[in-house]
C-alpha cells in the first residue's frame, strides 16, 4: 500500500512539474525560463525537480510523452464506441490540434526539435503517428480508404495537417473548437481525396 502511494506521489509531482513549466514557457518563453523558475512554480525543491527532468530540454521531452499519452487514451475511452472509423480519425486529429493550440509556441519547438536529427528530442513524435496506423488500416478494411494505398504515406498526410496547424494557420491560438473542427474537416477532404473510396 505504502509503495502504491508513494508511486502516486511520484506521478503527482511529475505532473505538476510538466504542468508548471507549460505555463511557464508559455508565459515567458521557452529560452527566458530558468529551472528555478520552474522548481518555483510547481513548488518544488530543485532537487526534486533535477530527479525527474534533468535540463529543459528533458521537460519538453516528458511534454511530449505526456501528449502521446493524452491522445492515446483520447482514442482508447473517448472514441471506443465510435464504429465509423472514418470520424473517428477525424476526431482524433481534431483532438490532437485542439490540444496542442493552448500551448502553440511549446508544440512549435518539440515539433522543431523533433525534426532535428541531433536532438535528444529526434524521431520522439513517431510515437503518435503510430496512435493513427492502426485506424487508417482499419478505415482500408472497412472500405473507406483505398486498400491499395500506402498506410504509412496516408499517416504522413495526417501529420503533415497536424504539422500544418502547429506552424502555418493563421491565429491558430485564436480559434474556436469549432472553427478547428471545421478546419480539420476541410483539410481532411481535401488531403485524402486521392484515397477515398469511391462510392
Amino acid at each position: 500500500m505504502a509503495e502504491s502511494r508513494r508511486e502516486s506521489n511520484k506521478i503527482k509531482c511529475r505532473a505538476k512539474i510538466l504542468k508548471a513549466s507549460r505555463r511557464l514557457f508559455k508565459a515567458k518563453g521557452y529560452e527566458n525560463t530558468m529551472i528555478e523558475d520552474v522548481a518555483e512554480k510547481a513548488q518544488v525543491s530543485k532537487a526534486t525537480l533535477y530527479n525527474y527532468f534533468p535540463n529543459k530540454e528533458s521537460l519538453l521531452m516528458g511534454t511530449m510523452d505526456d501528449e502521446a499519452e493524452s491522445f492515446r487514451r483520447y482514442i482508447d475511452e473517448e472514441l471506443k464506441d465510435i464504429s465509423d472509423i472514418g470520424e473517428k480519425i477525424r476526431q482524433a486529429l481534431t483532438f490532437l490540434i485542439w490540444d496542442s493550440i493552448p500551448f502553440i509556441g511549446v508544440s512549435r519547438r518539440i515539433l522543431f526539435l523533433n525534426a532535428c536529427e541531433g536532438s535528444h528530442m529526434y524521431g520522439k513524435a513517431n510515437q503518435i503517428e503510430n496512435l493513427f496506423v492502426p485506424m487508417v488500416s482499419e478505415a482500408q478494411q472497412q472500405g473507406i480508404l483505398k486498400k491499395e494505398s500506402n498506410v504509412d504515406d496516408i499517416v504522413e498526410i495526417l501529420m503533415n495537417i497536424y504539422l500544418g496547424s502547429q506552424f502555418y494557420w493563421k491565429d491558430v491560438d485564436k480559434m474556436t473548437e469549432e472553427e478547428c473542427e471545421s478546419k480539420v474537416n476541410d483539410i481532411l477532404d481535401l488531403a485524402l481525396s486521392g484515397v477515398y473510396q469511391q462510392k
